[in-house]
Formats: C-alpha cells, sequence, structure tokens
C-alpha cells in the first residue's frame, strides 16, 4: 500500500512539472522568459515519471512475489520465478 501511495504521488508531481514545463515553454518563447525553469521543470518531469514507474514495478513484483508464496513456494523460488519473467 505504501509503494501506491509513493508511486500516485510522484505520478502526481510528474503530471504538474510537465504542465509547468509546457507554461514555462510557451512563456520564454512568447515573452522572452528565462529557459532555466523550463529545464528544471522537465528535469523533474522525468525523475518523477522514473521514480513512479520503478515504485509501480516494485508493487507489481510484490504483490506477485506474495502470490507466489501464498501457493507454497519459498521466498527464494518466488524472486527467481520473477526475474525469469
Amino acid at each position: 500500500m505504501l509503494l501506491e501511495l509513493i508511486a500516485g504521488l510522484l505520478a502526481w508531481v510528474w503530471a504538474i512539472a510537465a504542465f509547468g514545463a509546457l507554461i514555462y515553454f510557451v512563456l520564454a518563447i512568447l515573452s522572452r522568459g528565462r529557459w532555466s525553469m523550463f529545464f528544471w521543470a522537465v528535469g523533474i518531469s522525468i525523475v518523477a515519471k522514473w521514480l513512479s514507474k520503478g515504485f509501480t514495478d516494485n508493487q507489481i513484483r510484490v504483490q506477485f512475489e506474495a502470490k507466489k508464496i501464498a501457493e507454497g513456494m519459498s521466498p527464494e523460488e518466488a524472486g527467481q520465478e520473477w526475474m525469469k519473467r
């Protein structure tokens, strides 16, 4: 549940930063604003998206391994089964 919460928060950060990057891009072109704000927003957006995907993938792995352990596999075998897939 914690992984899902963190992934959700990071997805919101990604969406807000991407929207901010769009706004800063338009401002930089139309009003000769600072490009640094655009690049910061793009960087934050990229990192937040990457982290969100990582937490989501980790959540899926934890659920998969818990299911396999409930079916009778050892934790090591469940981890190896995940790596095969």
